[in-house]
C-alpha cells in the first residue's frame, strides 16, 4: 500500500498540471503568455476584445503602430458583425445583410473609443497587442456598427423592403451620447 502513495502522488501531480498548465506564446515555448493571448475572452474592465500581433521588423515602433492596427481592426470586425447579426433579426429571411469591411482604415477611425489595453512581447519578438472597448463606450460602438451596416446594405433594404422601412430603420438606430463617437 505505502508503495502505491508515490505512485497515487505522481499521478495526482500530473493530472493537476494539465488542468494548471500555462499559457503558452504561439511562437514560442519558451516563458508563459498573459492569459488574454490564450483566448480567455475577458480582461477586467473592457470588453469586444482583440488581438493584434506582428512578427519582428526592422523598427519597434512599425511594429507596434502595425500591430495595434491589426487590433483594432478586429475589434471593429467583432462590433460589425455582433450589429449585423442584431440587424438580421429585424429584417426578414429575404434579406441577407452584408457585413461591411473592417479593413478600410477610414471606417476603423469613426469607431472612438477603442483602446490598447495590454502589450506583451514574445521570447521570438513577436509583439501581440490586447484591444478592446471599455463598458461605457459600447452602446456608442454598437450604434456606430448599426448607422455602418444600414449604410452599407441601403440599396438592398429599399430594394427588397421599400423606402418607409428603410426610414424605419434607419430611425431606430440610437445616436451616440456623448464623445465616443
Amino acid at each position: 500500500m505505502r508503495a502505491l502513495l508515490p505512485l497515487g502522488l505522481v499521478f495526482c501531480f500530473v493530472m493537476s498540471a494539465s488542468v494548471h498548465a500555462d499559457c503558452a506564446y504561439p511562437d514560442s515555448d519558451r516563458g508563459t503568455a498573459p492569459d488574454w493571448l490564450c483566448g480567455v475572452d475577458e480582461f477586467e474592465g473592457a470588453g469586444l476584445l482583440a488581438v493584434g500581433d506582428k512578427s519582428r521588423m526592422p523598427s519597434i515602433s512599425l511594429q507596434n503602430r502595425l500591430a495595434g492596427k491589426a487590433a483594432m481592426t478586429a475589434v471593429v470586425a467583432k462590433i460589425l458583425a455582433h450589429a449585423a447579426a442584431k440587424l438580421q433579426a429585424e429584417l426578414p429571411n429575404s434579406v441577407v445583410l452584408v457585413v461591411p469591411t473592417a479593413v478600410d482604415w477610414s471606417r476603423v477611425a469613426r469607431f472612438k473609443g477603442i483602446s490598447v489595453l495590454d502589450k506583451v512581447s514574445s521570447p521570438q519578438r513577436h509583439l501581440y497587442v490586447l484591444a478592446g472597448v471599455k463598458p461605457e463606450l459600447q452602446a456608442a460602438m454598437m450604434a456606430t456598427a448599426r448607422r455602418e451596416v444600414l449604410a452599407e446594405n441601403k440599396a438592398l433594404i429599399i430594394k427588397t423592403l421599400g423606402q418607409s422601412a428603410w426610414r424605419q430603420l434607419n430611425a431606430t438606430t440610437v445616436k451616440p451620447t456623448g464623445g465616443a463617437e
